[in-house]
C-alpha cells in the first residue's frame, strides 16, 4: 500500500520521539535493590507507551486510507465517462488548446462530402477518374515492381508528391526511365534487389520504360489529389470523399485522350457520370537515346 506524504512525515515525527533518550537518572549516594514494586511501575510506563504508539499508527492509517480516496475521487472526476449503451445524448467535445489570447479555439465542424459512381467504357480494366479542380500534395510512396521482365503492375496511379519505387526483382539488369516531357527520368542499370525512386512533382500520365527490354512498358498516372478511383474490370468505379459543390471529372486510360464531365456533387445521393475513352495503339517505341532497341529480346 502506498503511503501518502502526511503519512510518511507523521510517520517520522514518530521515530523521532521513540528515539529521544530518557534522562539520565540523578546519581545516588548508594545502589537500592530494585523492588517488585519498580519492576510493575516500569513495566506500567512502557504498556501506556505502547498503547499511546498504537493509537498513533492507527491514526496514521486512516490518514493515508482518506489521502487514497480523495486520490480515487478526484481521478473519477478527472476521466469522461462513457455514454451506456442505448444512450442517444450527444457525446460533448472537449475544448482545444487555447490561442495566444487566451481563448478556446473551437474545433471545424466536418465538411459534408459526397460519393461519385458510374462506368468508364473502351478503357479495358486500367480506367481512371479522378477530380481535377481539387488539388494537394501528397507525401506517400508507392512500388511498380520490375518482375518477370514487366511492370508490375502496368498502371499505377499515385497522388502528386508521392515517391514511386522501382525494385528490380530479376536476376538481370534493368535500366528504368521515361521521356515524358516535363515528367521525363532515368534511373541507369541495376542488378537484382536494388531499387531506385522517383518522386512524382507534376501530374499526368507518364509512360515508363526499360532502356534494355523493349516489350517492358508501364504507365503512372499522376493526379492533383488522392481523390481519384481505378475502376474495375467491367469499368464501373466509385470515389467517396467528393466535396460538396461543383467539379470537373476526368476519365484516363493508357494511350487514350482525356474525357471531361462537369458535375455537382451533393450529400444527399451519390452522383452517377458515365465516361467513355478511346484508346489508340502507341506503336514501337525507341530506347532512351531516340534509337531502335536492335536485335536484343532476351
Amino acid at each position: 500500500m502506498r503511503l501518502s506524504p502526511v503519512v510518511v512525515c507523521l510517520a517520522v515525527a514518530v521515530v523521532a520521539i521513540v528515539a529521544i533518550p530518557a534522562p539520565h537518572a540523578q546519581p545516588r549516594a548508594a545502589d537500592r535493590p530494585v523492588t517488585q514494586a519498580d519492576l510493575d511501575r516500569i513495566e506500567q510506563k512502557l504498556a501506556q507507551k505502547i498503547e499511546a504508539q498504537q493509537h498513533l499508527i492507527e491514526r496514521l492509517i486512516q490518514l493515508n486510507e482518506q489521502y487514497l480516496r480523495q486520490i480515487a475521487a478526484l481521478a473519477s472526476e478527472l476521466t469522461p465517462t462513457p455514454p451506456a449503451a442505448g444512450d442517444a445524448r450527444p457525446v460533448v467535445a472537449q475544448p482545444g488548446p487555447p490561442d495566444a489570447r487566451g481563448a478556446v479555439k473551437p474545433k471545424p465542424a466536418p465538411r459534408a462530402a459526397g460519393t461519385l459512381v458510374g462506368k468508364i467504357s473502351g478503357a479495358g480494366g486500367e480506367g481512371v477518374v479522378y477530380l481535377d479542380d481539387v488539388a494537394s500534395t501528397s507525401h506517400g510512396v508507392a512500388t511498380m515492381n520490375q518482375q518477370s521482365k514487366q511492370f508490375a503492375p502496368h498502371t499505377l496511379v499515385v497522388a502528386r508528391g508521392t515517391r514511386v519505387e522501382f525494385p528490380n526483382h530479376d536476376a538481370i539488369f534493368h535500366n528504368v526511365f521515361s521521356v515524358t516531357p516535363d515528367n521525363a527520368f532515368d534511373l541507369g542499370s541495376y542488378r537484382q534487389g536494388s531499387s531506385r525512386s522517383v518522386t512524382m512533382t507534376k501530374t499526368g500520365a507518364i509512360t515508363v520504360y526499360c532502356n534494355l527490354h523493349p516489350q517492358m512498358i508501364g504507365y503512372i498516372l499522376v493526379t492533383p489529389s488522392p481523390l481519384y478511383a481505378q475502376a474495375t474490370g467491367d469499368g464501373t468505379f466509385r470515389l467517396t470523399g467528393v466535396p460538396i459543390g461543383h467539379h470537373r471529372v476526368v476519365a484516363w486510360a493508357p494511350n487514350a485522350k482525356l474525357v471531361t464531365a462537369e458535375i455537382d456533387v451533393t450529400d444527399v445521393e451519390p452522383v452517377t457520370v458515365n465516361l467513355t475513352v478511346v484508346r489508340s495503339d502507341p506503336g514501337p517505341h525507341t530506347n532512351k537515346d531516340g534509337m531502335a532497341y536492335g536485335s536484343y529480346r532476351d
